[in-house]
């Protein structure tokens, strides 16, 4: 069965993942694909060099990619979330109950395997238990939830999100201002877990080394007050399921397609999706800073339709804005996948 090596990234203490479009007061609650690459790709440049880091940008640019990365999404002990995917709810399923569960943002990986599957009458039984957190946000079989770790005793979460208030002075007048930044908490045996596919063994070290490395580093912003650090254990691998080729695939990552993916039909009849735009910035050697051109990619859950002519990949997407002389600036957009059968409606 194809399957995915699965990293746990446990926090030492709080971390702050951007998103554009919200202030820093506030934070996401999963890390992004493109995310992960690129602060891989900073771990790697740091640690072994730029000649290395261009050998693994020239793996991915040029062929198959050495290996294929998802998103950070939120474990709580044995039990790995996954986002909800926009395949149609079961039908017969009562309304009140279907609103419930289109809410949902992240459910049980064993949640997750029924709905790809499309075992309707299985999964019907799962989501009509509603094992739904108050806050409507993740969801779950009741199985996954005899595995769940012991509730924290100051408000029952396992991770949330909160905005503290901290003090900056003006360099110039010594004057205070109060602002809030949004910071992601885990409970412990809490955290996120990415999932990676490899297609050629031989990075498996130096990614797991870099990853560790990330660790010291810190992942997120905030890092000069100690955001992000975290050290990585790895879990149990994640078992796709076992299917022929279907005509649909379910998204772990972001994705950004080539153009013939798009020509081929990959967001034709049958795909549902929500798009997500990435930006940033870019600081050149001499310590100047430059806003990266925009990509607009497809989110986690989302569903695609496979082409019979032409793989699914996506592609890196050079965010470099025009300005001469400037050395490309990657942003990850290939897709990792799950095939997926629909049902219901």
């Amino acid at each position: 069965m194809p399957q995915l090596t699965c990293y746990q990234l446990h926090f030492t203490g709080p971390v702050h993942l951007a998103e554009r479009g919200i202030g820093i007061e506030e934070t996401a609650d999963l890390a992004h694909s493109d995310t992960l690459f690129s602060a891989l790709c900073w771990a790697l440049r740091l640690g072994w060099g730029d000649n290395e880091l261009g050998r693994l940008l020239d793996a991915f640019r040029h062929g198959e990619p050495p290996f294929l990365l998802s998103s950070g999404f939120p474990f709580a002990g044995t039990v790995r979330f996954l986002p909800r995917p926009l395949l149609p709810l079961p039908a017969e399923l009562p309304d009140a109950l279907r609103k419930r569960w289109q809410s949902v943002r992240f459910i049980s990986s064993d949640l997750f395997a029924l709905w790809v599957r499309g075992d309707e009458p299985a999964l019907r039984q799962a989501l009509a238990a509603e094992q739904i957190t108050a806050d409507s946000d993740v969801g779950l079989t009741p199985a996954a939830a005899a595995h769940l770790p012991p509730i924290p005793a100051d408000g029952g979460w396992f991770w949330r999100r909160v905005a503290v208030p901290r003090v900056t002075l003006d360099r110039t007048s010594n004057a205070s201002a109060l602002y809030f930044a949004g910071r992601l908490q885990f409970a412990p045996a809490c955290g996120l877990a990415l999932f990676i596919a490899w297609r050629d063994r031989q990075w498996q070290p130096t990614i797991e080394r870099a990853l560790a490395e990330l660790g010291e580093l810190g992942l997120g912003g905030l890092r000069s007050i100690g955001y992000g650090a975290f050290h990585v254990t790895v879990g149990e691998d994640l078992i796709l399921p076992d299917m022929p080729a279907e005509s649909q695939a379910v998204l772990l990552s972001l994705y950004a397609p080539r153009r013939e993916e798009l020509e081929a039909g990959v967001l034709g009849p049958g795909a549902r999706y929500d798009f997500l735009v990435r930006g940033g910035w870019i600081t050149a050697p001499d310590g100047t800073r430059y806003r990266r051109r925009t990509v607009r990619m497809l989110t986690e859950g989302g569903v695609i339709v496979q082409p019979a002519t032409t793989p699914v990949r996506g592609t890196l997407v050079d965010v470099r804005p025009a300005i001469p002389h400037l050395h490309p600036v990657y942003r990850y957009g290939l897709a990792l996948t799950v095939p997926a059968r629909q049902g219901g409606r």
